[in-house]
């Protein structure tokens, strides 16, 4: 499935929204590690260890491989160029879980 979204002429355009996918589920794990932070701010701010951070990564390009072909047939098929396609991207990467869960329900 991805070497037909790949073989079309606009790749670039694909592969910008995967990233995107990708940075919203890293913007998810950082809200979260956000608001802990505010609810007690006297054990300080931390992101964790290295390979914790490492780790997130790798799974966030796991959780996007797993969630972007049924986000790219929904939102990058329009032949318009518009902003919307690239905003829906990093919402369904924010929201990956839902995303995820649709995915597996579809199944």
């Amino acid at each position: 499935m991805f070497r037909k979204i790949l073989a079309e002429e606009r790749r670039p355009k694909v592969v910008i929204l995967f990233l995107l996918v990708v940075l919203g589920i890293l913007a998810s794990w950082f809200w979260s590690i956000g608001w802990d932070y505010l609810a007690d701010t006297s054990a300080g701010f931390s992101l964790g260890p290295a390979l914790a951070i490492v780790i997130r990564v790798i799974l966030a390009f796991i959780a996007a491989a797993l969630t972007f072909v049924p986000t790219y047939n929904k939102i990058g098929q329009t032949s318009e160029e518009s902003w919307v396609p690239y905003f829906l991207a990093f919402q369904s990467g924010f929201f990956w879980e839902a995303a995820l869960d649709a995915v597996v329900r579809s199944l």
